[in-house]
């Protein structure tokens, strides 16, 4: 099991799970359906999508995390009440493109899953529950792990950019996870650690479902 330093700070637990989405990649899209359902500017966006990655076939692996990041960061901040009517809803890359507004999970979550249609494997990227300094919220981003001795590059809906994990010294992380891999976190003795594992790991399988279950 790995243990993840990321800005100088030992992450509290990591949780590893949810086979089921080993293979699973986002399904292609028949853009004058999504046309016809959601309307002209929502198609555009699945459109954009779609020639984005396929021109990032052939490109270096800092080209697609670039291009990949840029393109989620343009979808408009949104909150779950807003959006959705619920306190905490992981949404779909899909539906966060049909509403062009999502959080920081679904910027996470769209970006994980473009990754991995781009060639990424997806056992190097983590989805990082923190805390931002000076702020009194919680916050998600991506990390990428080149190999295990590297620091993880942070994709980020709050910090455009992306930077090594070393140079985010505003970001306290709580705990992270990878919904490919057939790992438990094996000390079950840290208070609410069981808890925290059984809701990731709750949203982790409903968000697979619904994907699954998705027809554009």
């Amino acid at each position: 099991m790995r243990i993840f330093v990321f800005g100088a700070i030992l992450l509290a637990a990591v949780f590893l799970f949810g086979e089921d989405g080993r293979s699973l990649d986002m399904k292609s899209l028949d853009i004058s359906s999504m046309q016809e359902r959601y309307g002209p500017f929502a198609a555009a966006r699945f459109r954009y999508l779609e020639e984005l990655v396929e021109s990032l076939k052939d490109s270096d692996d800092m080209t697609k995390l670039e291009k990949v990041n840029d393109f989620w960061n343009g979808v408009r901040y949104g909150t779950d009440p807003s959006v959705w009517g619920k306190r905490d809803y992981w949404a779909t890359p899909y539906e966060t493109l049909i509403k062009d507004r999502g959080d920081c999970e679904d910027y996470v979550i769209a970006k994980y899953f473009t990754l991995k249609r781009v060639g990424f494997d997806a056992k190097k990227l983590y989805f990082v529950y923190a805390r931002v300094k000076g702020k009194n919220i919680s916050h998600m981003v991506l990390a990428y792990y080149n190999d295990d001795r590297s620091d993880p590059l942070i994709l980020d809906n709050i910090n455009l950019k992306i930077f090594s994990s070393k140079d985010r010294k505003d970001l306290v992380p709580v705990y992270t996870f990878n919904g490919e891999l057939l790992q438990r976190f094996a000390d079950k003795s840290a208070g609410g650690l069981v808890k925290k594992e059984l809701i990731v790991k709750r949203k982790w399988n409903d968000l697979i479902e619904r994907m699954k279950r998705f027809e554009p």
